[in-house]
């Protein structure tokens, strides 16, 4: 994770400030609010649903480590996959990926495949892969703007969709 990462200097803490200057706390906020705002799939259990549970309902602005630890581990965007496609239930269950290990190691490796396969749905969804975010841009949080970014677009493409079960006008329309 970024705590075991030597701290940037120089124009790497240049880009990294660039960067992290837009970050907006409240569209973070928000797409907090939207993946807490579903309600749970139907068998859907463990985890991801802890993971969820753990995001403030009524939150207004929120810092950007903040954010990412609700994150990070790819939990909270495995439970927003079974919320916007309900076949993913099974999956998530079947898999031992979305299973938390004991073992550090593991974990790690597992955190990292979960954010993934989260950008594997992104794209599966119909999001351009421009409009996506890296791995590590959110598990080492060199890039949680973008994370950010990638959510509400894909909050925005998702109420498009015929059975979104989200909020109605969440998001403002695409045009």
């Amino acid at each position: 994770m970024s705590s075991l990462r030597a701290d940037k200097v120089g124009f790497a803490k240049q880009a990294q400030d660039r960067m992290n200057e837009k970050y907006d706390s409240v569209v973070a906020a928000k797409v907090l609010r939207w993946i807490r705002w579903f309600k749970t799939p139907t068998g859907l259990h463990g985890p991801t649903v802890a993971a969820a549970s753990r995001i403030p309902q009524e939150v207004q602005s929120i810092d950007i480590d903040a954010f990412a630890s609700l994150l990070s581990d790819g939990l909270a965007l495995g439970y927003l996959m079974a919320c916007l496609e309900p076949g993913m239930v099974q999956k998530l269950l079947n898999s031992k990926t979305w299973q938390v290990s004991d073992r550090p190691a593991f974990e790690t490796s597992r955190q990292r495949e979960r954010i993934g396969m989260f950008l594997q749905f992104l794209a599966e969804f119909g999001m351009n892969s421009s409009a996506q975010f890296q791995t590590d841009q959110l598990y080492e949080r060199t890039g949680v703007a973008q994370v950010v970014n990638a959510l509400s677009q894909l909050g925005i493409e998702a109420q498009t969709r015929p059975g979104y079960a989200g909020p109605p006008g969440f998001w403002l329309c695409r045009h």
